[in-house]
């Protein structure tokens, strides 16, 4: 027999299913118009509060990074002794650094070093490596194992660095996890390689002024200054061309080959060239040519000669020249949604379409665009595929709505979730809703088909829909608490998890949390109201085509349309 507790719960929840839920269904099937407005009225509630900010979106939440990056590039023409200065005032801000955030203890870094050269991060699309770049690798102890987070070292050693003369740019940065690309990344096409530094610039400063933004920089870095040689009508006059001037100075600097002889199985090249001492100087308008009539005349005679800085690297992009401004944003003050549409309307287009260049947003928004375009196709195709099916199943054109209406709703809970939990929604986020949608359209499947079951079990019943869907929805109660409690429980330790590294799973654990909370609910409600707005939607429609004199009516199950 059973035992004294389990006769009294069940008693306790007997009558809560049949004197407190029943009731209640029966007034909701009874209002089913003032029952979907109600639920209607609070998924409007949950979008307008994605919309106005209540509840963010980011569209990947990385967990917490255990390394920290600092690149710095010196000005064109800069010594190696700069450079090592940089790199050593780099050691020194670290570990002054350290020492303020932990109040002399030493428990935030594991090891550093730094080196010639670039770190090699997603956006660096370039081999270049020079002795006027730097880097240096901070590894952070463990973050389960600090008190210090990363975004607060990085602030804290980027305020400490003091910048060396001869520094042109300086990044300090700690990498995310996540889709490839950075936060902000704005991509500008043209021709003028000059005119895309010049608005770069100006849009960089621009960006700057935005909160939350940090390490803005463009990736068209200035080289090593540049002579620009163009020939004078004297210089015409005497027979020289560009090719000529350009081959003799090429043979001046670089020296020529005049001879080449083989020395065992090795090819030996006899180079002639000018002394170290004559290529010191930096008059490059002092070498002598050599006319066609054999006569020596100095470069500046006969061209004419520009000095401008040239850029390390040329970057195209389906054939045109393109420049890259990138940075990183605080997402718990800017996210890249909310940049692009302030740099839409900043003065960027503006300034742009003056100077006749075009533009677009890569990095990250590229990425949301992408990954948000290929799930509406999914969503599309997966909706359409669930109303054929439960067409085919239920031989019904309207009992299919009765069922997927309820996928909308599954949006509440996860809002409001998230709302509750401080958290913004993330592309995880997204994916726990399409899995809570499944969830929810099997739950109300089963609901409908018990619903169906006890119609044919009341055909003598005068009030039969009305009956039929209360005593369903009384059938599923148990059940789908029961499965709806369990996965919640189950969840509950993922969501209240501490440790840092699984942070970014928390939203899909709250998602499917409240959103299964919400959802039981509205199902043992909404569904049973559709299916009498379904039925009043079959009465209309049957009354039309009765009024034309159609005979036959769309559906005659019992379940859609009382009565033929």
């Amino acid at each position: 027999p059973p035992s004294s507790f389990r006769r009294l719960f069940d008693s306790g929840f007997d009558y809560f299913r049949f004197h407190l839920f029943g009731p209640t269904v029966r007034v909701a099937y009874r209002f089913r118009y003032v029952t979907f407005a109600a639920a209607f009225g609070l998924l409007i509630l949950s979008i307008g509060m994605m919309v106005g900010g209540r509840v963010g979106f980011v569209f990947f939440s990385s967990p917490e990074s255990d390394v920290v990056y600092v690149n710095f590039t010196m000005v064109p023409g800069s010594s190696k002794s700069q450079t090592y200065k940089m790199m050593d005032e780099l050691d020194r801000a670290l570990l002054e650094t350290e020492q303020k955030l932990t109040g002399g203890g030493s428990d935030v870094v594991d090891f550093n070093y730094t080196f010639f050269a670039r770190i090699e991060t997603e956006d660096s699309s370039d081999n270049t490596v020079n002795t006027r770049q730097g880097s240096m690798v901070v590894a952070l102890l463990p973050a389960d194992k600090r008190d210090i987070r990363a975004k607060q070292f990085v602030e804290a050693l980027r305020v400490e660095i003091n910048e060396q003369p001869g520094t042109d740019i300086l990044q300090v940065r700690a990498p995310e996890g996540g889709p490839p690309g950075r936060d902000i990344d704005i991509r500008i096409m043209g021709d003028d390689l000059g005119k895309l530094k010049e608005v770069a610039t100006k849009i960089i400063e621009i960006a700057r002024q935005l909160p939350g933004t940090s390490d803005i920089i463009d990736n068209m870095d200035y080289g090593a200054e540049e002579r620009i040689i163009s020939i004078t009508p004297l210089g015409r006059s005497l027979g020289f061309s560009t090719q000529s001037i350009g081959l003799q100075i090429r043979s001046a600097l670089e020296g020529e080959i005049i001879q080449k002889f083989a020395r065992g199985d090795e090819e030996v090249n006899v180079r002639l060239s000018r002394p170290n001492s004559e290529l010191l100087h930096d008059d490059i308008g002092q070498f002598q040519l050599i006319d066609n009539g054999g006569n020596y005349i100095d470069l500046n005679e006969v061209a004419k000669i520009e000095e401008r800085l040239g850029f390390d690297v040329v970057r195209r992009q389906n054939g045109s020249r393109e420049i890259a401004i990138l940075g990183d944003l605080d997402e718990a003050i800017l996210n890249t949604s909310q940049f692009v549409e302030a740099m839409k309307i900043s003065e960027m287009p503006k300034l742009l379409d003056e100077a006749g260049l075009s533009y677009k947003f890569g990095g990250r928004n590229q990425e949301q665009d992408e990954t948000f375009s290929d799930m509406g196709v999914g969503a599309v195709l997966a909706l359409v595929s669930i109303y054929v099916i439960l067409a085919w199943v239920f031989s019904s054109w309207t009992l299919p709505f009765s069922v997927m209406i309820i996928i909308p709703f599954s949006l509440i809970g996860a809002v409001f979730g998230h709302y509750i939990m401080g958290l913004s929604l993330n592309i995880l986020s997204m994916f726990a809703i399409i899995a809570l949608a499944g969830i929810v359209v099997n739950n109300s499947i089963i609901l409908v088909a018990t619903i169906e079951r006890r119609m044919k079990e009341l055909e003598s019943d005068e009030n039969l829909l009305e009956n039929a869907v209360v005593r369903g929805a009384m059938d599923r109660l148990r059940p789908m608490l029961l499965t709806s409690l369990t996965t919640i429980g189950g969840l509950s330790a993922l969501m209240f998890e501490k440790s840092l590294q699984a942070q970014f799973l928390i939203p899909m654990a709250t998602t499917i949390t409240f959103g299964l909370a919400v959802t039981s609910v509205l199902v043992l409600f909404v569904v049973p109201a559709m299916i009498g707005v379904s039925n009043d939607v079959g009465k209309i429609v049957n009354g039309i085509l009765g009024f034309f004199g159609v005979r036959k009516t769309l559906q005659s199950r019992p379940i859609v349309v009382s009565e033929e």
